[in-house]
C-alpha cells in the first residue's frame, strides 16, 4: 500500500509538471513557485487517496463488528449467566466413608501448684478404622448435550442422568459408628429426582445436606454389608468430571459415561482427566459410551468429558468477513499501483470507486446473510455476481493483457483469499503470503512491461532523430 501511494505521488507530480509550459525565461522564484504548486497538489492527492482508505476501513471494520455484535458473541459475561441459570461445571467426587468408635477418655491434669488438686477432664477420642471398606463401585452416567443460548450465542450446556452404587464392608470385627459422606458437583445446581437407597431401604429423609454433600451417619455391625445407592438428575455447562480425591486403593471400579448425541470424532477430555479403557459407538451411531475401568489401582487422575464448542450463527459469514479488511487493502493497493503504472486516466479516481464499490459489496454480504439463509447463498447472489460486474467493468478501463490480468486478480483476491482464508483458519498466513506474492510479481511484470516499452519508443525516436 505504502508502495501504491509512492507510485501515485511521483506520477502526479511529473504530471502536474508536464502540464506547466514555460513561457520565456522564468525566474528562480517563479521556477520554485511553480515546483511547490506541483508538490502541494500531488500530496493533497494522495491525502484524498488516505483519506478514503480510512473511511472505508472504517467501514469494513464496523460491519465486522455489527455482524459479531448481533451473531454468535461469545462473551464471559454472558458465560457466567448461563452458569446461573442453567447451572455450573459439574466435578463430582467418589463418596467418602469414615467409619470409628468414639471412646471416652478422662484426663488428668496436674495443676502448677501442687497445693491445688488435680483436674479430672473428660473428652471424646475418635479411633478411626484406617483399613479400606470399599468392595466394588459401579456408576452409570447418561450425559446428553443440551444447547444453551444466551444473547446471540450458543453455550455448550448438558442434562445429566447420575446413577452411584457401592458395596461397602465394615473391615472392623467389632461395632462401629458409620459416616457416608457424598459431595454433590456443584454447590449451586439443580438435582432432580433425588433418590438413596441402603440396602434397599430409603434413606434420603436421615440424610443431612450440609455445604454441598449429603450425610448420613448409622450405626455398623462386625463385618457388615453395605449396599449403598445414590441418583439424582441434574444438569451444567461446559465439562463433568468425576474423581477419586481419596488417597486409597481403588477396588473393582466401573464407570460407564453414555454421550447419547456426542459423536465419537468430537471427543475431548478435561485437563487431569485418563483416558477411557474402552470407546463403543452408541446403538444408533450418533454417540458413544465411554467405559473408566479400574481395579487393584492408586490413580489422582479424573474422568469425564469436556463438550466440544458449538457452531454459531453466521459463523461461516463471521469467519469471511474477519478477512475482508486484509484483502480490501490488497485490491485497493494493486488497483492504485497498477492504473498508475499503466498511466490510466483518472487512476486514483478510478480506484477509489472501485475500492468504494468492493467494500461495500462486502457489507452486503453481512446485512444479507441471514436474509438470504446463510452465507453460501448470500456470497452466490450477492457478492460473486458484485465482484464480477466490477472486474467485467476494470477490463473496460483501458485495453490490453494487464487489465485483464488485473481483473483476474481483483477477483482471486476479492473472493477466493477471504473465503480460503476464513474457513481455513490454520492456513490464514498462507493464502496471505500467496496473494501478496502474486500481486508483487504481477506489478513487477506490469513495471518491466511499461520500463520496456519506454525504452523501445525512446530508442525509436533517437532513431527517428539522427540525420540521414
Amino acid at each position: 500500500l505504502g508502495a501504491a501511494l509512492l507510485a501515485v505521488f511521483h506520477s502526479a507530480f511529473l504530471q502536474f509538471k508536464s502540464r506547466t509550459e514555460p513561457s520565456g525565461k522564468s525566474s528562480l522564484l517563479w521556477t520554485l513557485y511553480g515546483h511547490f504548486t506541483h508538490l502541494v497538489r500531488a500530496l493533497m492527492l494522495v491525502m484524498l487517496l488516505v483519506a478514503t482508505i480510512s473511511v472505508l476501513r472504517i467501514y469494513l471494520r464496523q460491519t465486522v463488528s455489527n455482524f459479531q455484535r448481533t451473531h454468535g458473541r461469545v462473551t464471559q459475561a454472558n458465560y457466567d449467566a448461563v452458569r446461573t441459570i442453567w447451572g455450573a461445571e459439574q466435578e463430582q467426587g467418589e463418596l467418602k466413608v469414615e467409619i470409628y468408635t468414639d471412646q471416652e477418655v478422662t484426663e488428668r491434669i496436674e495443676p502448677e501448684d501442687l497445693s491445688k488438686p488435680a483436674v479430672l477432664r473428660k473428652k471424646i477420642v475418635r479411633n478411626p478404622v484406617t483399613a479400606n471398606p470399599f468392595v466394588s463401585t459401579r456408576h452409570d452416567i447418561v450425559l446428553k448435550q443440551n444447547a444453551r443460548k444466551k444473547g446471540s450465542a450458543y453455550y455448550s450446556g448438558y442434562e445429566t442422568v447420575c446413577r452411584f452404587s457401592w458395596k461397602l464392608n465394615n473391615p472392623a470385627s467389632t461395632p462401629q459408628t458409620c459416616n457416608l459422606v457424598f459431595p454433590l458437583p456443584a454447590a449451586r445446581a439443580m438435582y432432580d429426582d433425588l433418590s438413596a437407597t441402603l440396602n434397599g431401604m430409603d434413606v434420603l429423609p436421615q440424610m443431612q445436606l450440609k455445604d454441598a454433600t449429603l450425610m448420613l451417619a448409622r450405626d455398623l455391625q462386625p463385618n457388615e454389608t453395605l449396599d449403598f445407592k445414590i441418583a439424582f438428575k441434574s444438569r451444567g455447562v461446559s465439562f463433568w468430571y468425576f474423581q477419586v480425591r481419596e488417597a486409597r486403593e481403588v477396588r473393582d471400579f466401573l464407570l460407564t459415561l453414555t454421550l447419547p448425541n456426542l459423536p465419537k470424532a468430537r471427543l475431548n477430555y478435561p485437563g487431569g482427566c485418563m483416558t477411557p479403557t474402552d470407546i463403543q459407538l452408541t446403538t444408533n451411531a450418533q454417540g458413544c459410551v465411554l467405559t473408566f475401568r479400574l481395579d487393584h489401582a492408586i490413580s489422582s487422575q479424573g474422568m469425564g468429558v469436556a463438550l466440544p464448542s458449538l457452531p454459531q450463527p453466521g459463523e461461516m459469514t463471521h469467519a469471511v468477513l474477519g478477512e475482508i479488511e486484509r484483502a480490501w487493502l490488497l485490491i485497493f493497493a494493486l488497483l492504485a499501483m497498477t492504473l498508475t503504472l499503466m498511466q490510466v486516466r483518472h487512476a486514483v479516481l478510478l480506484s477509489i470507486l472501485f475500492g468504494a464499490a468492493t467494500a461495500f459489496a462486502y457489507g452486503l454480504l453481512g446485512d444479507f446473510s441471514d436474509l438470504l439463509f446463510g452465507f453460501v447463498v448470500t456470497a452466490a447472489l450477492i457478492l460473486i455476481p458484485l465482484l464480477l460486474v466490477l472486474a467485467k467493468l476494470l477490463t473496460r478501463v483501458t485495453g490490453g493483457v494487464a487489465i485483464k490480468a488485473l481483473a483476474l486478480q481483483f477477483l482471486i483476491i476479492g473472493i477466493l483469499y477471504p473465503c480460503a482464508a476464513g474457513l481455513d483458519s490454520g492456513r490464514q498466513m498462507l493464502y496471505l503470503n500467496l496473494c501478496a506474492v502474486g500481486s508483487l510479481g504481477f506489478t513487477g511484470w506490469v513495471l518491466a512491461t511499461r520500463l520496456r516499452n519506454r525504452s523501445a519508443e525512446q530508442t525509436s525516436t533517437d532513431a527517428a532523430a539522427q540525420p540521414v
